[in-house]
């Protein structure tokens, strides 16, 4: 009786050709799960971020430009309607008697906070709140009451970076949107939180961005 079956060499190259196609396609199936993973986390962190902006001056009439520096904005807002790691008071950079965090990459000596999900804030020292927080629409300043100036020394300058995924890696600035990394920028206003640059901006919102720039 006549038995049908593969060679050995027949099954050998088989294994050779399905092994180069997930060569060829696994990297990419993974870039585009991170990408997304990047994408969903990003805007969790800005929405949380806001959240708690927009809670702190609901309850206590606070907002950002109330504060004069980024460790008094952490402490003032973040900590207090945030779930930080390790039950901290507050987590602030460089601070005496709270724990220290540094930032992964690009974070200039700013405060430092990390959530329970594992993001990870850096309020840049180029936040300026309690500038003015004026409800004078005529005045010009930064972070204005009504949201038209943003809470730093430089409108050009980002003053957050979030690192959606923490230590882990790559720890890099996403400067465009068709390769979305795990660190953004994003800029603080008096009563919100929106991301900075357009390649934040199409990550965030999935499409491409009707400006470049601060707002």
């Amino acid at each position: 009786m006549r038995k049908l079956g593969f060679t050995l060499a027949e099954v050998l190259i088989t294994l050779v050709i399905i092994g180069v196609i997930a060569a060829m396609t696994i990297p990419t199936l993974l870039g585009n799960t991170n990408a997304q993973e990047f994408r969903t986390a990003l805007k969790k962190a800005i929405s949380a971020s806001n959240q708690a902006l927009t809670l702190q001056y609901a309850l206590e009439g606070v907002g950002a430009g109330d504060f004069s520096t980024a460790d008094e904005l952490v402490k003032g807002v973040f900590a207090k309607r945030m779930s930080l790691i390790a039950g901290s008071a507050t987590i602030v950079q460089g601070q005496a008697g709270l724990q220290t965090v540094t930032f992964t990459n690009g974070c200039s000596g700013g405060a430092v906070f990390v959530t329970q999900d594992g993001l990870m804030y850096c309020v840049e020292t180029s936040f300026a709140g309690a500038s003015n927080g004026t409800t004078d629409p005529t005045a010009i300043g930064k972070c204005d009451a009504f949201d038209e100036e943003p809470c730093t020394s430089s409108s050009n300058t980002p003053n957050m970076l979030i690192d959606v995924n923490g230590a882990k890696g790559p720890n890099k600035l996403t400067t465009s949107s068709a390769k979305p990394r795990d660190i953004y920028q994003a800029m603080i206003y008096n009563q919100k939180i929106v991301p900075y640059n357009q390649a934040t901006q199409e990550v965030m919102y999935d499409k491409p961005a009707a400006t470049s720039g601060s707002n």
